[in-house]
């Protein structure tokens, strides 16, 4: 943990300051010359008495065991299992959050800025390279966080804090930019999660993340492959995770045969290349590239998906404006927090006067069932 972290993370309980106690700190040669890590002791409130200890460089900002309660338990496991696995490189390579700016035509971050679940740290240390830009990643699986502690370092500009996407250590109104790649759709409530991340942006600034799609506007044979899947994923969450890891590594070369060859093929036909748009697994670089998504897909025990309309309408419950909504194997969708926010209660009060008015405020409802 970088000494000037102090200064950005609060006590996620009640949102005090916290106290840096009986640190112990190692010296790391970075990037723009040498400093030091705290790399153990405790942190502590003193506005509700909590403590949070500092494990291998990492705040542990939860007040409760992250793998506590049987779906997230297996959701925590499961992602720290896979992040384990991640090679840790010092190149940099375009990834996640370079692929929402350019569906989503998004300008360059600057700022303070939050990665919330930032698996194995890759956006992460890509971002801080990047001149103006302090970045904190979140993530709640031990070993994300150990991937991405080492990964990035040797960056001054790059924090890793271990805690829950719906009980933020941060402020109201800290951050310039808030981004989500592919974690919303897997918690309990999504809602929850994306409010807590609104919460802690600037007003006028904005927030983006990646949804998986619900195939609701898919041809037929589509949305029976997704049901088959989702057939699949009864059991699939409950198998050991090197077994199913293993399975997923031994499928990846016949998805890659059935999916992505194919959809190399047609995409160089003239005239019927549009037709290998809507291909999954499109994105794979070779045979066993896919055995990491299929693991994904398969391993952890929730799963929301959504339509266009759902995924701007998260987003505007969540007091979002300008909500831009673009599709690339999914649905990215960006929207900036107003400058005079109404509290989600009144928010709610107008979204229930306003059902039934149109086929988005219907769709609106379904989302907060969820």
């Amino acid at each position: 943990m970088k000494y000037r972290l102090l200064e950005f993370i609060r006590c996620p309980v009640c949102k005090s300051a916290l106290k840096l106690e009986n640190p112990v700190f190692q010296r790391v040669d970075r990037v723009s010359g040498g400093d030091h890590e705290v790399m153990a002791g405790s942190l502590s409130c003193a506005g509700c008495g909590h403590r949070y200890p500092i494990d291998n460089g990492v705040p542990r900002l939860c007040p409760t065991d992250p793998s506590a309660g049987r779906e997230t338990g297996r959701t925590v496991s499961s992602y720290g299992y896979l992040w384990d696995r991640s090679a840790v490189t010092a190149e940099a390579r375009p990834y996640h959050l370079d692929k929402m700016r350019r569906t989503l035509s998004l300008p360059s971050p600057s700022g303070l800025t939050l990665d919330a679940g930032c698996g194995d740290g890759i956006d992460l240390a890509n971002q801080a390279r990047c001149e103006g830009l302090e970045i904190i990643g979140v993530e709640l699986s031990d070993g994300g966080c150990r991937t991405s502690f080492e990964r990035t370092l040797t960056f001054p500009a790059a924090h890793v804090v271990q805690a829950d996407l719906c009980l933020l250590p941060f402020d109201n109104d800290s951050f310039d930019f808030v981004y989500s790649y592919g974690v919303l759709h897997h918690l309990r409530s999504p809602k929850e999660g994306l409010q807590e991340l609104v919460r802690t942006l600037k007003p006028g600034a904005r927030a983006a993340a990646y949804l998986y799609e619900d195939f609701s506007d898919r041809a037929v044979v589509w949305r029976r492959l997704l049901a088959a899947a989702n057939q699949l994923r009864r059991v699939t969450p409950r198998l050991p995770h090197h077994v199913l890891y293993h399975l997923c590594k031994a499928a990846a070369p016949v998805i890659y045969a059935l999916f992505t060859i194919p959809f190399l093929l047609l995409s160089r036909i003239p005239r019927i290349g549009f037709l290998a748009a809507g291909f999954p697994f499109r994105h794979a670089t070779g045979p066993f590239s896919l055995a990491g998504d299929l693991y994904d897909r398969f391993s952890v025990p929730i799963e929301w998906r959504y339509s266009r309309a759902k995924a701007l309408a998260l987003f505007q419950d969540a007091g979002l404006q300008d909500v831009m909504v673009a599709k690339d194997r999914g649905w990215m969708v960006a929207g900036i927090k107003s400058r005079n926010p109404m509290s989600i209660p009144e928010r709610q009060g107008v979204q229930g006067r306003n059902r039934g008015r149109a086929d988005l405020s219907k769709e609106t409802g379904k989302v907060r069932e969820c």
